[in-house]
């Protein structure tokens, strides 16, 4: 009889692949339904859970003596400690800068404040380089650089050197919709043919003129709000 639960001592290779089957679902859902934001968006709290619960997910499969219930045990008290402490920190300004941490002012108009890049770690060439990612060469166009909770950096530059916006000019921006999918790898959706107020008959001329006679020919194709169509051919 394959044992799979508890702790098994000499655990066999089918049982070992239905543990990782298993560790795989467990890993799946924890992802799927716990975090929501981008690698990029996460605190150092989300970084260092996500750790935790990987290392704690993974253990049956590093140690056969392991059981499933010495995983879930942790693996549920955890996510119920994010939740709980991310609800408090939603009703709670000041938890909320104390669990995830609060923006430092880095430089405030164009004057690099070294008591906060010492308190954060953070050398003056790590600075500079994060600058130069934003294309701004010269601290003094900076008013303010902000080390957000999430490691990431926010820069805003003087008004004079703010690149001009039709609003400045007082021109008027056309809107910008994303475009519609109306062929994916040979497949037509009619519905975002509609959305986009043509008919086939109008995608059909329009591929004929880039000389495509079928649309499984196509490997994608999508239209915008002014009806300009974008077609990628199949290999």
């Amino acid at each position: 009889m394959l044992k799979v639960f508890g702790v098994v001592k000499d655990i066999s290779l089918l049982s070992y692949l239905i543990r990782t089957i298993i560790v795989g679902v467990i890993a799946f859902i924890v992802g799927r339904f716990m975090f929501k934001r981008a690698v990029n968006q996460l605190t150092h709290y989300d970084f260092v859970l996500i750790w935790i619960l990987g290392a704690i997910t993974v253990s049956p499969l590093l140690d056969g003596e392991i059981s499933f219930t010495y995983m879930i045990v942790p693996l549920v008290t955890l996510i119920f400690w994010h939740y709980f402490f991310s609800l408090i920190s939603l009703k709670s300004r000041k938890f909320s800068f104390f669990f995830n941490g609060k923006p430092v002012i880095l430089i405030e108009n164009g004057k690099i404040l070294r008591n906060n890049l010492k308190k954060h770690y953070i050398n003056v060439d790590l600075l500079l380089a994060q600058l130069r990612l934003k294309n701004i060469f010269d601290i003094s166009e900076v008013k303010y650089t902000i080390l957000e909770p999430n490691g990431q950096f926010s820069i805003i530059k003087n008004e004079v050197n703010r690149p001009v916006t039709p609003l400045d000019l007082k021109l008027y921006a056309k809107p910008v919709d994303l475009p519609l999918v109306i062929i994916n790898d040979g497949k037509l959706f009619e519905e975002n043919l509609i959305k986009s107020g043509v008919d086939k008959e109008w995608l059909l001329n329009n591929l004929s003129i880039q000389h495509i006679n079928h649309i499984e020919d196509v490997y994608l194709a999508t239209i915008d709000s002014s009806e300009k169509l974008y077609i990628s051919k199949q290999d």
